[in-house]
């Protein structure tokens, strides 16, 4: 990896809304190449972008949501085995971790699904968590949870 080229980093984004009783849902997407894996929306942040940019840009392509639509960062951020992503090679031997940088998003439309997910589920909190695979990713989701809970979202 050269001096020149920008380290690997990732995004996910939790969709959520309220339903007809008021309750918080999340959108918990099925992955296609695992159908164990079940989680937000995620993927990379390309040359240029911000990872709020690249993170709209995800939900967008993953999801259909408006390329406009207001994004939250989380405090969650973890890290991924670099391993994990058939491009590691590219990065070099230094990369050993990518950040994983976690959003939330207001989504009330009709979900798109991308080539890249197989189902998505609306649930409600302990639902959602029983489902999504990835331990950084429950993390993210109950700080999300507890965020709308208390009305702390939207931080200045």
């Amino acid at each position: 990896m050269s001096s020149t080229t920008r380290k690997p980093e990732n995004v996910h984004v939790f969709l959520y809304r309220k339903n007809l009783d008021a309750v918080y849902e999340y959108a918990i997407f099925q992955r296609a190449d695992n159908t164990e894996w079940w989680q937000g929306i995620s993927g990379g942040v390309e040359d240029g972008e911000t990872t709020e940019q690249a993170a709209i840009r995800e939900a967008f392509e993953e999801a259909g949501t408006p390329l406009h639509s207001p994004i939250h960062r989380l405090d969650t951020i973890s890290f991924l085995p670099a391993a994990i992503f058939s491009c590691h090679v590219l990065w070099g031997k230094d990369v050993v971790v990518v950040p994983m940088f976690h959003y939330a998003m207001l989504f009330d439309g009709n979900i798109s699904l991308s080539h890249e997910h197989k189902d998505v589920k609306w649930l409600e909190f302990e639902e959602a968590e029983k489902l999504v695979y990835f331990h950084d990713s429950k993390n993210a989701l109950w700080e999300l949870n507890q965020r709308l809970l208390r009305g702390n979202l939207v931080r200045s």
